[in-house]
């Protein structure tokens, strides 16, 4: 049997033309990688804020909104995240909420709201469901107009008359392509 003999540069352009193989791989599965991001609304980067009757606690991994009130009337408490979203395309965005809501006593609406700079104009908006204590998952397409641009981001759980009632979110985050 003959033995195969390659010479040094051979063996150079096999290297290069292989590495070169590789990077073009590397860097079509980085740009794709690239294409979509995820910004997560809870991490210790992100400062949210209480509101009306609202208490807030807060960590790398969980967000809740704890309300004790003996208001008769209607209150509107929440947290809120003053945040931009940037994006250099016209796609929606989806956000993705794992969370857990329950009213021990009284009745409260748990919804998710997105406001304008002057917070006076709505962009968005959903009901969360009153899921009695059990982790669940909501998945919402966000309106391309809420982009680059200042917004705040708001968790409530509006009341009409005493309660006690908590909002518990263990993932909030937004897919940005």
């Amino acid at each position: 049997m003959e033995k195969l003999t390659i010479s040094p540069i051979k063996q150079i352009i096999v290297v290069l033309i292989s590495l070169g193989i590789i990077t073009s791989f590397v860097g079509q599965w980085s740009t794709a990688g690239a294409q979509d991001q995820e910004m997560n609304l809870i991490g210790q980067q992100n400062k949210w804020e209480p509101y009306a009757a609202a208490i807030l606690s807060q960590n790398n991994t969980d967000l809740n909104l704890v309300v004790i009130t003996d208001n008769n009337g209607k209150l509107w408490n929440r947290i809120f995240l003053p945040t931009q979203i940037n994006s250099t395309t016209n796609k929606s965005q989806i956000l993705n909420l794992d969370y857990a809501s329950r009213s021990f006593f009284g009745n409260a609406t748990f919804f998710a709201e997105i406001r304008g700079k002057n917070n006076s104009n709505m962009l968005w908006s959903s009901f969360l469901n009153n899921t009695k204590g059990v982790l669940s998952n909501g998945t919402f397409t966000l309106p391309n107009h809420i982009l680059n641009q200042p917004i705040e981001f708001r968790l409530y759980a509006a009341t009409n008359g005493p309660g006690e009632h908590i909002l518990h979110v263990k993932k909030a985050s937004i897919m940005i392509h």
